[in-house]
């Protein structure tokens, strides 16, 4: 009786630490990291100097279109990089391919991404960690330059992925694809050093915990990007809710 009664009560402080959670998530406010006219304040361009003048990132009001306006067959990769470092957070934003798509990749899948816990040098594909958006892929786990977490596999079971030897981009496939034609959305929830998951359409497509640097200190924190890599592609409703 007394072992049934204590389940009962660490159930309930459970779920009532459950609901104090969501509770205090469902008042913090959420913000768009990427606001029109804040280049420079907000957030910074990679690369910032391109030819005739032209644009990679056209930001407007809570979206942000890549390559629409780009002149020309050939078209260089970049990033639009918060100056703000982030920790826990939850962030959200939709995303739909254009038409067209430039060559280095004009025969490959349309490709871009969420990048988070960005570290050193806002260079394209710096060290970081990544939610990928590509057709067919969305929710794909990469690893880049120095990281290794702990990601789980489609069974359960758990693997160290490495970044930090020989081999810098390192992949962890996601659980199924839920992409549609058109607008899609995307969900990423970070949690320090300790957990993150990746969500599309509402479905839940990888999880990964242990974040480490190259030296095996925890990665905490780091500035989060958006990634243009040669097709056309609107974000839009893009909004971070910052926990801690």
């Amino acid at each position: 009786m007394k072992i049934k009664i204590t389940s009962i009560i660490t159930l309930a402080l459970f779920l009532s630490a459950l609901l104090s959670l969501s509770a205090q998530e469902s008042i913090v406010e959420w913000t768009n990291p990427f606001p029109k006219d804040e280049l420079g304040t907000s957030y910074t361009i990679t690369p910032n100097e391109l030819p005739d003048n032209q644009k990679l990132f056209e930001i407007k009001k809570n979206k942000i279109e890549i390559l629409y306006t780009w002149k020309g067959d050939e078209a260089p990769f970049g990033m639009i990089t918060t100056t703000k470092e982030y920790s826990h957070f939850n962030l959200e934003l939709e995303y739909k391919w254009g038409e067209r798509k430039f060559a280095p990749r004009l025969e490959a899948k349309r490709d871009a991404g969420i990048v988070f816990h960005i570290k050193g040098e806002k260079v394209v594909w710096p060290t970081c960690l990544e939610c990928q958006i590509q057709e067919g892929d969305t929710g794909d786990l990469w690893v880049i330059k120095g990281p290794k977490v702990s990601w789980f596999q489609k069974d359960g079971s758990e693997k160290l992925l490495d970044s930090s030897g020989k081999k810098t981009y390192i992949e962890g496939d996601k659980y199924g694809n839920h992409e549609v034609d058109g607008w899609n959305k995307v969900r990423v929830e970070v949690r320090g050093s300790e957990s993150a998951k990746f969500f599309e359409n509402g479905q839940l497509v990888n999880e990964l915990k242990n974040f480490l640097n190259a030296d095996d200190t925890p990665l905490e924190k780091g500035n989060i990007a958006l990634q243009a890599e040669g097709s056309e592609i609107i974000y839009r409703n893009i909004k971070i809710q910052e926990l801690k």
